[in-house]
């Protein structure tokens, strides 16, 4: 049976960790929609059955556009995942209509029966009921985390690299998104994140290496160039200079456990470094 579409919304800074997206694989086919701007046109492109915007402190306004999506699109279920947490923000959210609403840091027993529950809802076989929509208001009670500034400057190089990770991706093209000269741009980057934009990248492909080599669709040569490698043993040693295991040792630890024994893995997946 052909695994309904989850299109994956990332509504924070930066790259959002893979765990819960390797999670989804088990019970859904992952498209990736870069920010809420691109959501329209991805959902016209994927066609999914469902949705998941992940924030991590949503404001206002990023709450509001994906209120309108919803109100664009009433059929598809929203998963909405977020770190920031309050009353009124599960009120609205349940207002909005939201699937569910989860508050991270999220188990994997947690996340897997949520996934389960939304994919039958996704492959159910009778007709869908019209969604009345609640207008409901944004909460306005939500703290203020303005953005750092210069984290700010530099967002729209880690929007390049989150939708070129898998080409070839120059600081020179990532510091002309920003209006920056390369070594500005070098500078800056290293003081805002505290490693080198070199180093981001790498931690990008890694990350999204690790959710190809989950689903096992491709061979790790083919995961490798699939997320930007030219060479096998080149990026055979990133990989396990990040997570600590060979790629073929991570991708046959995933296959091998199944989506039941993949909810209590949790305990080794701890011991591989985060790479997002």
């Amino acid at each position: 049976m052909t695994k309904p579409v989850l299109l994956w919304v990332n509504c924070g800074s930066g790259l959002p960790d893979p765990e819960h997206r390797i999670r989804c694989g088990a019970a859904f086919e992952i498209a990736q929609s870069g920010g809420l701007d691109e959501v329209t046109i991805e959902i016209s492109r994927h066609r999914p059955s469902a949705l998941c915007f992940e924030f991590d402190y949503p404001d206002q306004q990023r709450l509001q556009a994906m209120q309108s999506i919803k109100q664009d699109h009433a059929r598809l279920p929203v998963l909405m995942l977020t770190q920031e947490h309050s009353e009124s923000l599960a009120v609205w959210a349940f207002r909005a209509r939201v699937w569910n609403y989860l508050v991270k840091p999220v188990s994997p027993g947690e996340m897997s029966h949520n996934l389960e529950a939304l994919a039958k809802v996704c492959i159910r076989t009778s007709p869908a009921r019209t969604v009345q929509l609640v207008a409901a208001a944004v909460p306005a009670d939500l703290r203020d985390r303005p953005l750092d500034p210069e984290v700010a400057l530099l967002q729209p190089a880690l929007d390049h690299v989150a939708q070129h990770y898998h080409e070839r991706v120059k600081a020179s093209a990532a510091a002309k998104t920003c209006g920056l000269d390369r070594f500005e741009f070098s500078k800056r980057f290293r003081a805002a994140f505290g490693l080198t934009f070199r180093e981001y990248l790498l931690r990008a492909r890694v990350s999204e290496a690790r959710r190809f080599l989950a689903s096992g669709k491709l061979s790790v040569t083919g995961v490798a160039y699939s997320v930007g490698f030219n060479d096998g043993s080149h990026f055979a040693r990133i990989f396990k200079r990040f997570t600590g295991v060979l790629p073929s040792d991570y991708r046959d630890s995933e296959l091998a456990q199944g989506p039941d024994r993949r909810r209590r893995s949790s305990d080794r997946r701890e011991m591989l470094v985060s790479c997002a």
